[in-house]
């Protein structure tokens, strides 16, 4: 449960234009949704280091991340084991494997995650009057910009105290998410070799 929250927390990958594109005077949520309005399907390789409290040492996995506008999200897991999910206009699946020489067990996608994997989609569209509904948001402006949430809801507040998002000094594309848990176990997202509408295999939001 834990590990499908922080995967779906996730996922705000993005192309934005450089700065000096921008009037000074724009803020950098304005830039981000000037940026995306000719982008409708993103490509991304991530890797995800975990620093719990509980190991001497990060726990790393790896992956990919496909993103189709309006509605269509699959994070996958490659390494060091395949599981993932996808979410799609019917509803969609979740998958894990059964070990080194696997097979692919799928379920439906249930319905805690679909609201988390819809929860991303309003992320991903980087809508400011929807994140400030439930996040304190800090934005600081330097070489690599960042966008610091802390959620408003206590639930929220239970599990997560932060979500850190930095970005590159071109603005293109993210360069790290930081997710900073109550009890300060840290999961770090990096994210790589961004692709911006791509072509997709028309199976791509239905199958494993």
């Amino acid at each position: 449960m834990m590990r499908t929250l922080f995967m779906s927390l996730l996922v705000l990958v993005f192309l934005a234009a450089p700065i000096s594109s921008f009037s000074e005077d724009t803020s950098l949520f304005e830039r981000i949704k000037l940026a995306n309005e000719n982008v409708s399907v993103i490509k991304a390789a991530f890797q995800q280091s975990s620093n719990l409290s509980l190991f001497n040492a990060p726990l790393i996995a790896s992956g990919e991340l496909i993103l189709k506008k309006p509605q269509s999200l699959r994070w996958e897991y490659t390494s060091p084991n395949a599981s993932g999910f996808i979410l799609n206009k019917g509803g969609g699946l979740q998958w894990t494997s059964t070990g080194e020489n696997y097979s692919i067990v799928k379920t439906e996608l249930t319905p805690s995650l679909r609201t988390m994997a819809n929860q991303i989609l309003l992320w991903i569209n980087i809508d400011e009057e929807t994140l400030t509904k439930d996040f304190f948001i800090k934005i600081t402006e330097s070489e690599n910009p960042t966008i610091l949430l802390r959620p408003k809801n206590k639930d929220m507040a239970a599990f997560i105290k932060s979500i850190a998002i930095e970005l590159p000094a071109s603005l293109l594309g993210i360069k790290i998410i930081t997710i900073t848990e109550a009890n300060n176990n840290i999961i770090t997202l990096t994210f790589e070799k961004a692709e911006i509408n791509p072509l997709l295999p028309s199976t791509i939001f239905k199958t494993p």
